[in-house]
């Protein structure tokens, strides 16, 4: 008997942590024995950054899995669909006179799907649509459950990601003595760049030798920036439901410094992984950063608690808890 099957749909190709997650979780089914179909745009086979993702690498050889072209969508002989992009709901009705019910699994990665006025309530009137959902963290299930069909199941799995991929035990003290690096991506806010135009020296004996990620990098670049800095500046937006970036400095050895939004409360700990400040404040992400350029202990006390924390973020983790949740709801 052939093993059972999961159609996979990709919203776009891009180094976005959401599509990345969707392709996690079709690797996962492709490592449980499941027959993968992925449905997607044409591969970018120009753009390296995309081609040489780990994830995709693995799918691409996997022999358990389809690439099929997300235009030619046709699911009457499947098992379980999962999607993550919302505006796929409406493909996949349009392609198959199949009722799902609880097959057909929304994977929901932000808090911004309970927010009414997010894409005009598009989103927000999915919630209430026939379907199980898994959540990437219990704050987006939090932020979701009131809303959903209650007929179906929420199943949370807190996010994995490769943390193998990125780890990395710094030596002590910063390489440069007297400087500090310190990393910040623009991609979600210009906040890095307000406080560097803030900052320019930190208690006159120590500079700051300052990292900005200004453009998509490919991960092999990415963890090289992330192991060559001593304090990340976070730089998440209002609505996560996880933020991906700032694990991966904790698994990287940066000292990480963040707002609490959402979904990073899953492996925030204030004061002990990590210093917390007001989301979007100058201010208070100056002051943390004053005092950790400033105290080194505290500094490698965090580091040190924040890796122990990313170990708990494994992709194998979560696919046995995927595998739980197709126990569940299909064949």
């Amino acid at each position: 008997m052939s093993p059972s099957s999961i159609d996979v749909l990709v919203p776009f190709w891009g180094l976005a942590g959401g599509v990345i997650k969707i392709l996690d979780y079709a690797d996962h089914a492709a490592q449980l024995g499941r027959r993968v179909l992925l449905w997607a745009p044409p591969l970018p086979n120009d753009d390296p950054l995309v081609m040489k993702l780990p994830v995709l690498g693995r799918l691409l050889d996997s022999p358990n899995v389809d690439l099929r072209l997300l235009d030619d969508l046709a699911l009457d002989r499947s098992d379980v669909v999962l999607f993550t992009d919302p505006t796929h709901h409406e493909l996949i009705e349009r392609s198959t006179t199949i009722d799902f019910g609880p097959r057909l699994l929304h994977l929901i990665q932000g808090t911004r799907h309970a927010n009414p006025r997010w894409q005009d309530g598009r989103n927000y009137r999915l919630l209430h649509r026939p379907m199980s959902r898994i959540s990437v963290s219990h704050e987006v299930t939090t932020a979701i459950k009131p809303l959903v069909n209650e007929r179906y199941p929420v199943h949370t799995i807190v996010e994995g990601h490769d943390i193998d991929y990125f780890s990395h035990r710094p030596t002590t003290g910063p390489t440069v003595p007297g400087v500090t690096r310190v990393l910040y991506t623009t991609w979600k806010s210009d906040l890095g760049d307000r406080i560097q135009e803030r900052l320019s020296h930190i208690d006159g004996s120590h500079r700051i030798a300052w990292i900005a990620v200004r453009e998509p990098l490919s991960w092999p670049t990415l963890r090289n920036r992330y192991h060559g800095a001593d304090i990340f500046l976070c730089a998440p937006g209002p609505e996560e439901g996880f933020y991906l970036p700032g694990l991966e400095a904790m698994a990287a050895g940066a000292a990480v410094i963040t707002a609490l939004v959402g979904g990073n409360a899953a492996y925030v700990r204030p004061g002990h992984n990590a210093a917390v400040a007001g989301y979007d404040d100058v201010d208070s992400h100056i002051e943390a950063l004053r005092t950790l350029v400033a105290d080194v202990d505290l500094r490698a006390s965090l580091v040190e608690s924040a890796f122990a924390t990313a170990q708990l973020h494994r992709l194998d983790r979560e696919r046995d808890e995927f595998a739980a949740v197709l126990a569940t709801v299909g064949p």
